[in-house]
């Protein structure tokens, strides 16, 4: 080789050796996420849509999750949030595009869906961090207004004892090349709260939900207040909501005057903790065409057509139920008796009492009693008893690895007079989840 190759080559190598042993930005690459399968028995569960009936076959169905989650981290200050998901119920479909598919014999499918993409950084010379672009959210009132992502901007700052929250998302713009900008429905969030002392804060709320698909200019407004104290032993908190304004999904919106408030409280009991909750929301009887009483809760677009809807953007899962009301376990088989606080205009209230159990440091227990009626009945109902039904379930855990959790759940439902089904839900399974 030529004397003027050899330099070439050095200068090459040299080059390439700088440019991986230096970045351009000292940056930490974080990957976080989990897997999480669950076989599941059951006459309901996933079963026609989630619609009671009698005589349901007994099913089962394998479903199984996995997210990913990728952080680039510039700094304390400045980091961007990826995350992704991937479900598939096994057997569901092969060589084929869109979520939630690939369990099918020779997999092989396009089914990556987008959780999050955001920006989040904090504000210089300022106390302010600023979250930008596809977020989840969850409201002040632990969920039965809006807990699902949504793209939009979130700033939050802490002065002494208060802590400001600030929002906005554009939940749906429902427009093709004509009306893209105009026709919206979009979400303006502000929370506020206090620490009064180590052992209690306070807090208040400003949701508005502006509705333009129509170009009427729908408005909801929801006021409300929550608080939580530490008393000895026992965790207490509340909240009380109002909402007024414009019924927000309905073609021409009655007008809204609705209320929703909640108390549980969290006490150490031997092995464990004793919790209760109960939940009321106001609901209609749909006879007035022109005001309701029923509590609303965000809804989220439906597939490709924005201007349809699902009523599942919203969600109790404190309850800790697994038929009653929507669980947190569920994935492709999302299902529930009553899927939102809203309970088809219905309104709910819900009584809920659980005990967490640590048996070992390997193993712990939860148990569960759920009670749900209707607060007011409506043509929905179709019957003359408000009574949705009892929940009792348990779920047993098994820490196999320190990011290994085995489970083992099982539900039963004993249906009240509001439903036409003589058969009573149940729900046995098993599952895995691998997180980190």
């Amino acid at each position: 080789m030529s004397f003027k190759k050899t330099m070439l080559a050095v200068v090459a190598v040299s080059a390439l050796t700088a440019a991986t042993a230096v970045p351009a930005m000292a940056l930490e690459n974080e990957f976080h996420g989990l897997y999480r399968l669950r076989a599941i028995t059951s006459n309901y569960e996933n079963a026609a849509g989630g619609v009671l009936k009698n005589d349901a076959a007994t099913l089962n169905v394998f479903e199984q999750r996995a997210r990913l989650m990728y952080v680039a981290k510039a700094s304390d200050d400045l980091k961007l949030v990826t995350h992704f998901e991937i479900d598939s119920s096994w057997g569901d479909a092969a060589y084929q595009n869109g979520r939630g598919v690939g369990g099918g014999a020779g997999a092989d499918s396009v089914n990556m869906e987008t959780k999050n993409v955001y920006l989040d950084f904090k504000i210089p010379s300022t106390p302010v961090n600023a979250k930008v672009g596809i977020q989840g959210f969850t409201d002040a009132y632990k969920g039965i207004f809006f807990n699902n992502d949504a793209a939009g901007a979130l700033l939050s700052g802490k002065t002494g004892p208060t802590t400001i929250t600030g929002g906005y998302f554009r939940l749906n713009d429902g427009g093709g090349a004509s009306t893209i900008g105009k026709a919206n429905i979009d979400l303006y969030v502000l929370d506020g709260k206090f620490a009064v002392s180590k052992d209690l804060s306070v807090g208040g709320s400003y949701y508005l939900v502006r509705n333009d698909l129509n170009y009427s200019g729908q408005d909801l407004h929801m006021v409300g207040v929550n608080a939580a104290a530490n008393i000895g032993p026992v965790a207490v908190d509340g909240f009380a909501i109002f909402q007024g304004g414009d019924e927000i999904y309905a073609p021409v919106g009655k007008t809204v005057t609705a209320f929703a408030a909640q108390v549980a409280a969290k006490a150490k009991m031997g092995p464990g903790a004793l919790r209760g909750a109960v939940l009321y929301t106001s609901g209609d009887g749909g006879t007035n065409p022109d005001d309701t009483h029923a509590f609303q809760n965000i809804m989220e677009s439906a597939g490709a057509t924005p201007t349809t809807f699902t009523a599942s953007g919203s969600n109790y899962y404190s309850a800790d139920m697994l038929l009653l009301m929507r669980s947190k376990w569920a994935m492709d088989s999302d299902k529930a008796i009553v899927s939102t606080a809203n309970n088809a205009n219905q309104g709910l209230i819900l009584g809920a009492v659980g005990f967490d159990a640590s048996l070992s440091s390997k193993l712990s227990a939860t148990a569960n009693v759920g009670f749900g009626m209707d607060a007011h009945r409506n043509a929905a109902t179709g019957r003359n008893s408000k009574v949705i039904g009892t929940e009792v379930n348990v779920q047993v855990n098994y820490k196999v690895y320190d990011n290994l959790m085995a489970s083992l759940q099982g539900a039963y439902v004993l249906l009240g007079g509001r439903s036409t089904s003589t058969d009573d839900p149940f729900l046995g399974g098993a599952m895995l989840n691998y997180t980190f």
